[in-house]
């Protein structure tokens, strides 16, 4: 009966082992996945703050065109 108890210990250390072991894997790949993400996040960021200067440059031009559409609008309407 003793070789028994030892032989299901034996097991349930193996399997613990395993687990503990696969656990520790996903955790490693996780981190390697954060890690390509955070270098995906910064490129993104530049770009984003890229882009946000190119919509504000976009916006002052379409505010200075639309000041010469409604003075063009205006003009016409006073010569009809």
């Amino acid at each position: 009966m003793s070789i028994l108890q030892w032989i299901v210990i034996g097991i349930l250390i193996y399997v613990i082992y395993h687990i503990v072991n696969k656990y520790e894997r996903r955790v490693d790949e996780l981190t390697r996945l954060i890690e390509l993400n955070r270098e995906e996040i910064d490129k993104n960021k530049q770009d984003i703050a890229k882009n946000s200067e190119k919509i504000a440059k976009t916006a002052e031009g379409f505010a200075k065109k639309q000041d010469k559409l409604e003075l063009n609008q205006e003009i016409i309407e006073k010569l009809k």
